[in-house]
């Protein structure tokens, strides 16, 4: 399957090169809207982020009242062009476009598309993309989720005659002509009639990385905490929900001897995990404590390294700490002076989001800064793995467009403010399926990365060799 989804994307490259293609740039208004960060209109912007698995998603428009049959959006374009083709990308029960319209900018429109509609049902060209497996917030534990008939699909209007000077589209539906919720990823526009295709961004060095290695499987859910040496640290849930933390060490390859650690580490009543282990060892950040919200309070520790076991040090407190789950997912720098949080809050983009927090001169933390829109989608960005040199942060979401539900993307740190990002790059089909991934480790020493994923009803720590030098801005 992964080299049919490859050979599309090498397809739509070479389909696009020499169009002028442009995204919608600004909402101008539409007739519903849900309002808020999540499925508003604004979602309509930029290139497609739900396809190519489509289904729902809050990255997406979705009109208020799709039932009443009267819908339109108005959307505007960076700059003028020609355009023979308008390409819309409904990632829900597709079929309801009645007319597009086009304008100048100056708020008039005329009509140049009925109802020719010419459809690429997606479902029949990738049904394998079933989102099959989601992962909830708690801990992001692998669930099957209902099988539901999304019929995505992207409708084109390739127009008899090109029309010049087009700087807006006025884009009228029927959403009462199929049945289910309704939701609109993206609006495209081409100068030429060759279709416009979703895009993954990822790079060919990552398409040609050797396959991943099974180096550890289980039935039961997991998580990948921290890497030390020839040790693995893991936290693995029961038949109640409750994780405790495990070592495993290697051999021969393979990651096998799984032990409990001490009880130090596994004192929680629910949820134990360790966020992150300093460089030099000597401390490391505990998850999953209970703590009262709106206060300093994190749920984190610190642990030290008292010459045999990992003891209490101090609870990890950060300025105004607010989040809607009782735990959340954390990596650090090298010396912990540096984190980045994966948070559920009042002031995020969407749902989970990124942060990053400094230390201060008493011990505590700052106050969480958001990351920013170019990493931080309406959807989830969880699992964060700082890399030794500071500069690429791993994580996963399912807000961009991507090979299953959550895939893993890397993104690189762009100046000293902790707030510039590069555009995420998706880590490509050798790593991402669909299925889901995350939870990693990159070890800088050996190159390579371990990450957790579901395969054969199993979950299974998978290892691949990345050299440092394909992590770059793109």
């Amino acid at each position: 399957m992964k080299r049919i989804i490859f050979a599309l994307l090498i397809l739509s490259v070479l389909q696009v090169h020499g169009q002028e293609i442009q995204w919608v740039s600004r909402v101008i208004k539409s007739s519903s809207d849900l309002g808020g960060k999540q499925y508003s209109s604004r979602r309509i912007v930029g290139k497609p982020d739900v396809f190519p698995q489509a289904g729902d998603s809050p990255n997406a428009w979705a009109p208020k009242n799709a039932q009443d049959g009267h819908d339109f959006i108005e959307v505007e374009f960076e700059k003028a062009q020609t355009v023979k083709q308008i390409a819309i990308f409904e990632n829900l029960n597709s079929g309801c476009l009645v007319k597009v319209m086009v304008g100048n900018g100056n708020g008039k429109y005329k009509e140049i598309f009925r109802n020719k509609l010419d459809v690429t049902y997606w479902k029949e060209k990738s049904k394998e993309f079933n989102r099959s497996y989601y992962f909830s917030k708690k801990r992001r534990k692998v669930v099957k989720a209902p099988e539901v008939n999304i019929n995505p699909g992207i409708e084109y209007a390739i127009l008899e005659e090109p029309q010049e000077n087009v700087k807006a589209l006025r884009i009228v539906f029927n959403f009462k002509k199929t049945e289910g919720d309704k939701q609109i990823d993206a609006v495209g526009i081409s100068d030429n009639d060759t279709k416009l295709l979703p895009l993954i961004n990822s790079t060919q060095e990552l398409e040609n990385l050797a396959a991943p290695q099974s180096v550890y499987s289980s039935p039961n859910n997991f998580n990948l905490d921290a890497l030390v040496k020839n040790k693995i640290f893991i936290s693995m849930y029961d038949e109640t929900e409750n994780s405790k933390i495990y070592t495993l060490e290697q051999k021969d390859n393979q990651w096998t001897n799984l032990n409990l650690v001490s009880p130090n580490l596994n004192k929680n009543t629910s949820y134990n995990y360790i966020a992150a282990i300093t460089k030099d060892q000597s401390k490391l950040i505990h998850g999953g404590k209970p703590y009262n919200r709106g206060k300093t309070e994190t749920g984190f520790e610190f642990f030290k390294y008292d010459g045999s076991d990992y003891v209490f040090d101090k609870n990890l407190e950060i300025v105004a700490y607010n989040n809607f789950e009782d735990i959340a997912t954390l990596s650090s720098n090298k010396d912990a002076s540096i984190l980045i949080l994966g948070v559920e809050s009042d002031i995020t983009q969407g749902a989970l989001d990124l942060y990053y927090s400094k230390v201060k001169e008493d011990g505590t933390y700052s106050f969480l800064q958001n990351l920013g829109k170019n990493i931080n989608s309406a959807n989830d960005e969880s699992s964060p793995f700082l890399c030794d040199d500071e500069k690429v942060l791993l994580f996963a979401s399912n807000g961009f467009s991507g090979y299953g539900d959550y895939d893993l993307f890397y993104t690189i740190r762009l100046d000293d403010t902790w707030k510039k990002w590069s555009d995420p790059i998706n880590l490509g089909a050798k790593i991402n399926s669909n299925s889901s991934e995350t939870s990693m480790i990159y070890d800088s020493e050996t190159e390579n990365l371990y990450y957790v994923g579901y395969k054969d009803d199993a979950y299974h720590i998978f290892k691949i060799n990345i050299p440092k030098n394909l992590f770059v801005a793109k």
